[in-house]
């Protein structure tokens, strides 16, 4: 988990008031087919009720929306699958009495989701306290025509595609190299992992592109003193 490899102080993420004593997690299923959510327990527990991507997890209905209540002390990960193919992973991480750690993972997998406090509070920046995208192809669109290295993203036709100018297919898998990564996290400014981030033992060289992705990276975890967390996925 990502939670782990924080250096950051609480109080410099820690933004607005009040606390949920039993953690609820809100899932809106905007798709207007059945949603299977695969759960992962680094701790606590979940309540699960079905078997997804392979592993347990949850169903939320379509155009519903599901209330889930794990443990207090719940600390994991939960990723829409559709088709098999992985989308977003959104870590949570409830196990620090009434404070909940969260970011969104693109690592593994790329969609339209996002997740956040239900009370949609924003941060202390003003800025929105939505983890991942509602859209990630608008968001990837909105920086393309400003970069000069098109060519060699678009010879990573596996997670980049494009015609008339504009991109038409975006999506992300471990094994994209870095000139892709690099874009989604450092150019189009993804509020997503889109690389590791800083790994235990691991130190990438200063001012080198690595070094950059994963300082970009380890921002994007952020902390609430409220137990109630909402995903939206469209």
């Amino acid at each position: 988990m990502h939670f782990q490899l924080l250096t950051f102080t609480l109080a410099s993420l820690l933004f607005a008031t009040g606390s949920n004593a039993n953690p609820v997690i809100t899932i809106h299923n905007t798709r207007t087919n059945t949603l299977c959510l695969k759960v992962e327990n680094s701790g606590g527990s979940f309540p699960t009720t079905t078997v997804c991507g392979g592993a347990p997890g949850i169903n939320v209905a379509p155009m519903l929306t599901s209330n889930f209540y794990p443990s207090g002390d719940w600390n994991g990960a939960i990723t829409p699958v559709q088709n098999g193919i992985l989308g977003t992973r959104f870590e949570i991480n409830f196990s620090q009495a009434g404070t909940t750690w969260y970011d969104a993972d693109m690592e593994m997998g790329m969609s339209g989701a996002t997740l956040g406090p239900s009370d949609n509070r924003k941060r202390p920046n003003g800025a929105s306290s939505l983890a991942g995208e509602q859209d990630p192809l608008a968001k990837a669109n909105a920086a393309w025509a400003h970069i000069g290295n098109q060519a060699a993203l678009l010879a990573n036709p596996n997670y980049l595609t494009a015609s008339n100018g504009h991109l038409t297919h975006v999506s992300m898998d471990k094994a994209a190299p870095d000139v892709v990564q690099a874009f989604f996290q450092l150019d189009a400014g993804f509020n997503a992992y889109i690389g590791a981030g800083s790994e235990s033992g691991k130190t990438a060289a200063a001012g080198t592109l690595r070094e950059q992705m994963n300082r970009a990276a380890d921002e994007k975890s952020w902390a609430v003193n409220t137990q109630a967390m909402t995903i939206t996925v469209y």
